[in-house]
């Protein structure tokens, strides 16, 4: 009766997983994700290397190997080392880029349609809102990216049964587990400028002459590129959790079990794009899960064998103070454009004048860069595999499947209203249609032809300064959020097992591949691992 009911607890437990993971394909299905990530200014660790149920943890570590030892302690101890490269380069390229493209051609420009040497709107982006101001103000380049991600670490876990009821093969367990980990991720930022021309300090102090220099300007607190790699090294969360075993017998076990995510990793500060992120980025976390296994096949020797394993943790990620910079909305990387952070500055620049007063301005990066809350929100992880064992070796074939909600994004403090977007001419006037590609016609002089001759809706002059100013309803946080996830691993273990030893060893190594139809937010990567463990 009672093993009936902890099959009944078991049960439930697996169709809560079921329902989980609809719920997190729903969400991804009303985001519409299939490839539509672009613009983005951030992107969370997707699914940290040795966490529950990833494949270099739980392979040849499962919970007959806490016992295998005769007449012991039931304690099991593994120590894992990892290694694994993304391979999604133009993906990850068209995440952060805007519109969804590889490369991005870079013009200083005028603002006059019909004016010599206006590219009229070809451009991707218009020059002067990076602070690129050339002598000869004709500065031509494209930039692109080739985001890759590299990981290598170490991770351990401990296993401990305890109040265990030998004669029932139930008791309870506890474990802790966590990784050290080095991490390296590169944007791979690259220019080719067609143009030679000094920086010109007379139209701005700041001037650069070169996206490279722009996009790593001092002047920026936060978004900036780095044409280098990007290095950290720590320990990433801790995973404590505490479980009960329903069946611990040939020819089968199962458990249950419920835990904490102990955050011990870095956080996003919004300096850097693509900055490095251990663990779940400083997330707390509650989660639960269940395993199971079964032999399906044993040949009458009782040396060959095949068990299939089930494993299931799904775990809910609580909101976290971070600094994250967004776009305006349906202006996809407007964070980088020109902006007045108040009236008082825009009436600083008409009262300059020339050129000082035209180029005066804030950039934008470091107005739409706020603290923020953001809540990860639901996970799960399901893991299925086919061990065979032979003699003292044994192999495994199995397949992972990670789901994720996209993130949520709010602003920990209202909005302070003032911030406007300054128009190309400056010296105090503004534009809010501007967007970053310095398009001729949204810069051009708009005037109300039902209205009294003379009466100019852009440029805004300072006097109407109110009605351009940047609301909180106009602030795109999405453009924060890393979206959805839905990725699969398939992956292969083989390895040595000795249970005959007076502390029982095991040996392997293994390799996997994480591929998702899903979106370009998923890190796509090769992973390689070599552990070992010993009972006792």
């Amino acid at each position: 009766m009672q093993e009936k009911r902890g099959n009944m607890k078991n049960n439930r437990i697996f169709f809560l997983a079921v329902i989980l993971i609809g719920v997190i394909k729903a969400d991804c299905d009303s985001r519409e994700c299939d490839y539509d990530a672009t613009s983005k200014t951030t992107l969370a660790n997707t699914q940290p290397h040795f966490t529950s149920v990833t494949p270099e943890l739980v392979s040849a570590m499962r919970s007959d190997f806490n016992h295998a030892r005769e007449d012991g302690c039931s304690g099991a101890f593994q120590l894992c080392l990892f290694g694994g490269k993304s391979t999604n380069k133009k993906d990850l390229a068209q995440y952060f880029f805007p519109d969804a493209k590889t490369q991005l051609t870079v013009v200083e420009t005028g603002p006059v349609l019909g004016e010599i040497g206006f590219n009229n709107g070809e451009q991707d982006l218009l020059a002067q809102n990076f602070n690129i101001f050339t002598t000869g103000l004709n500065y031509k380049g494209t930039i692109s990216i080739a985001p890759e991600q590299s990981v290598v670490g170490f991770g351990f876990y401990y296993r401990q049964s305890f109040w265990k009821l030998h004669s029932r093969g139930r008791g309870f367990w506890l474990s802790l587990s966590a990784p050290v980990t080095h991490m390296n991720n590169n944007l791979n930022l690259t220019e080719v400028s067609e143009t030679t021309s000094d920086a010109d300090p007379l139209q701005n102090p700041n001037a650069v002459n070169s996206m490279i220099a722009a996009l790593d300007q001092p002047a920026w607190n936060f978004g900036k590129m780095s044409a280098c790699s990007m290095k950290k090294t720590g320990l990433a969360d801790i995973e404590f959790k505490i479980g009960y075993e329903w069946l611990q017998h040939q020819p089968a076990h199962m458990e249950t079990y419920l835990g904490v995510v102990i955050p011990t990793s870095n956080r996003q500060n919004g300096e850097y794009v693509f900055e490095p992120i251990i663990g779940r980025g400083k997330h707390a976390g509650i989660m639960f899960g269940s395993s199971l296994g079964l032999d399906i096949w044993e040949n009458q020797e009782g040396d060959k064998m095949i068990r299939f394993e089930l494993a299931n943790h799904s775990e809910y990620l609580f909101d976290k103070k971070q600094i994250r910079s967004f776009d305006l909305k349906n202006k996809p990387w407007s964070r980088y454009m020109s902006l007045y952070a108040n009236v008082e500055q825009a009436t600083e620049a008409l009262t300059i004048g020339g050129l000082l007063g035209k180029n005066l301005f804030t950039p934008g990066i470091n107005i739409l860069t706020q603290d923020v809350k953001v809540t990860p929100g639901l996970v799960h992880n399901t893991n299925s595999a086919f061990v065979f064992s032979f003699r003292r070796f044994e192999g495994e074939v199995g397949y992972n499947f990670f789901a994720k909600r996209a993130e949520c994004v709010k602003l920990a403090c209202p909005w302070q209203e003032g911030p406007a977007i300054k128009h190309f001419i400056g010296t105090g006037t503004t534009n809010p249609i501007r967007t970053i590609q310095g398009s001729p016609y949204l810069e051009q002089v708009v005037s109300n032809l039902d209205a009294p001759p003379g009466l100019i809706l852009i440029p805004v002059i300072i006097d109407n300064y109110e009605t351009s100013v940047i609301k909180e309803t106009d602030l795109d946080l999405e453009s924060a959020a890393t979206p959805c996830l839905l990725s699969n691993t398939l992956y292969a273990a083989l390895g040595y097992r000795n249970d005959e030893r007076e502390y029982p060893v095991f040996g392997t190594g293994g390799a996997s591949y994480t591929f998702s139809k899903n979106n370009n937010a998923v890190l796509r990567r090769w992973t390689l691992w070599g552990k070992v463990g010993f009972a006792f």
